[in-house]
């Protein structure tokens, strides 16, 4: 599970945050609008090992933009 918060939009980049179980610090997605890219610019401080939150994250974000929805909060869950 991530939770996410939107924290920026521009005319250039959307800016998320996201936090693995909902506990520790947030890490950061950027999504550049430019290239139709989204990426982790940083590392949530529980997103280790093999299973990738930030991953997950990224998709999710290019889900949004995909259908012109960005929510300011989002719980991301999978199973």
């Amino acid at each position: 599970m991530n939770v996410m918060k939107l924290k920026e939009v521009n005319e250039r980049n959307i800016v998320y945050f996201y936090q693995p179980e909902g506990e520790g610090d947030f890490g950061e997605i950027l999504y550049e609008i430019s290239l139709c890219e989204a990426r982790v610019v940083k590392r949530a401080e529980k997103d280790e090992g093999g299973f990738s939150y930030g991953e997950k994250a990224v998709r999710k974000v290019g889900e949004f933009v995909a259908k012109n929805n960005l929510p300011i909060n989002y719980t991301q869950a999978w199973y």
